[in-house]
């Protein structure tokens, strides 16, 4: 009996498994947390924390949904498909 073969060696795709994953931790991990943060940024999460902000009152607090459905919501008529398991005898 003939083994598959894959078209494809599984050490390269390790490798590029690594590789992207390296890369993906670099640029949402890595160089996020490198970037200098500009001093008028700093100032604002400093007021923002300051200042909690105000809580607001919801009128009215609940919202009821009604909803209605037609009737005849059946396209087909009754008996129009036959039954597929043959009667009880």
């Amino acid at each position: 009996m003939n083994r598959y073969e894959p078209g494809t060696p599984r050490t390269a795709l390790g490798l590029a498994a690594i590789a992207l994953t390296a890369l993906t931790v670099g640029l949402l991990v890595v160089v996020p947390a490198k970037m200098e943060v500009s001093p008028d940024a700093l100032m604002m999460a400093r007021i923002r924390a300051a200042h909690p902000p105000i809580e607001v009152a919801i009128t009215p607090a609940r919202i009821d949904v009604v909803g209605e459905r037609d009737r005849e919501v059946a396209a087909v008529e009754d008996g129009a498909i036959p039954p597929k398991a043959k009667p009880a005898s």
